[in-house]
């Protein structure tokens, strides 16, 4: 059975925003949300996609963990983590919240965080490539390179590759089942896309359309 990730701003929803936290947080569907995250100046964990903006305002991630904790939600917290060195600083803040077990960390994780949270994290495949090709469009990584980092991070004790379903071709999929590797699928927003990786027992999947599948998935069974 596929885990169903909503995706930060899924359903129109505000990106980073505590209003999506909250929608999310108690839909029983619903195994995880995603949130970006970085480190202020002030060494505070915040919530946002892209490069921090002087006067901004953010949401903290500690603001997210309280509001978990204090609802006694089960929902996981995917934390896609757009800077390298802060897996530390998220496990602490969980930790401080109770939470550790039900956060997830993508995005720039280290290799060496596997020997200790393989469970928790979900490995995005550039991990296990060059460096020199981290600034590279997805669509100039060629298959020969998705099967060596795939093997990589099989090596490393790599659990679940993190990766755009549009890169998840066959031979991905072979690869990873020779290598005994999970998927994680993102941002998959076609409907049908996410029921046909539900049938194949993908691992997780990503979306911005997680209410309106939900939602379409209510009327079929009714």
């Amino acid at each position: 059975m596929s885990y169903l990730t909503a995706h930060s701003g899924s359903d129109g929803l505000a990106d980073n925003s505590m209003e999506f936290v909250a929608f999310f947080s108690n839909k029983q569907q619903v195994s995880a949300i995603e949130v970006d995250v970085r480190m202020n100046k002030e060494c505070q964990l915040v919530l946002h996609h892209d490069i921090l903006g002087e006067g901004q305002h953010y949401v903290a991630l500690e603001d997210v963990f309280a509001y978990i904790s204090r609802e006694n939600s089960p929902i996981r917290i995917n934390c896609d983590l757009k800077e390298t060195g802060l897996e530390e600083a998220v496990y602490g803040l969980a930790k401080k919240y109770a939470l550790w077990p039900q956060v997830e960390l993508s995005g720039t994780v280290a290799c060496r965080y596997l020997a200790n949270w393989r469970d928790q994290i979900l490995m995005n495949i550039e991990n296990g490539m060059d460096d020199a090709l981290h600034g590279e469009h997805i669509g100039r990584w060629g298959e020969n390179v998705l099967l060596e980092a795939l093997a990589k991070l099989a090596r490393s004790h790599a659990k679940v590759i993190n990766i755009n379903h549009q890169l998840f071709t066959d031979a991905v999929q072979e690869k990873g089942k020779q290598l005994a590797l999970e998927f994680s699928l993102w941002t998959v927003n076609d409907l049908i896309a996410i029921e046909k990786y539900e049938k194949q027992n993908i691992y997780n999947i990503t979306t911005r359309k997680t209410w309106a599948y939900i939602q379409q998935k209510g009327v079929q069974a009714g």
